[in-house]
């Protein structure tokens, strides 16, 4: 019911700080690991070049109150994108890795202010992207 924790995970040795059973789970059990439970609605980090997933839900240049979502399924290899709330007739769509090559790109008419797609991803590498 408890999770050992390491407070410093860039120190080596015994500067790591590693603490046994120091981090109560409230009553709860895991015996296998903690779940990977995301927070889809986590808005972007400031400055960051990339985030893994997006959601845009503030007032942009493409429209107002546009708001983007960006989720991918790791068992389907898709990223599922929904946009809402956009200005325009036409959109350009951008995948890149982190290091900022282009490795996705396509552009068309905007037939309402909805745009969606299901990218498959599984012709790409399994490195970090962005959709910009």
């Amino acid at each position: 019911m408890n999770l050992s924790v390491i407070n410093s995970p860039d120190s080596l040795g015994l500067a790591c700080n590693y603490t046994p059973y120091s981090f109560y789970l409230g009553g709860k059990r895991t015996y296998y690991g903690l779940p990977n439970n995301p927070d889809y609605d986590m808005p972007a980090l400031a400055g960051s070049p990339c985030d893994s997933l997006v959601s845009i839900n503030e007032p942009t240049s493409i429209g107002t109150n546009a708001n983007l979502h960006v989720y991918y399924a790791p068992d389907w290899e898709k990223a599922f994108i929904n946009a809402n709330n956009l200005k325009g007739k036409n959109y350009r769509l951008r995948m890149v890795d982190v290091l900022g090559k282009e490795v996705y790109a396509e552009s068309g008419v905007l037939n309402s202010p909805y745009f969606t797609r299901n990218l498959n991803c599984a012709s790409f590498s399994s490195r970090i992207f962005c959709f910009i």
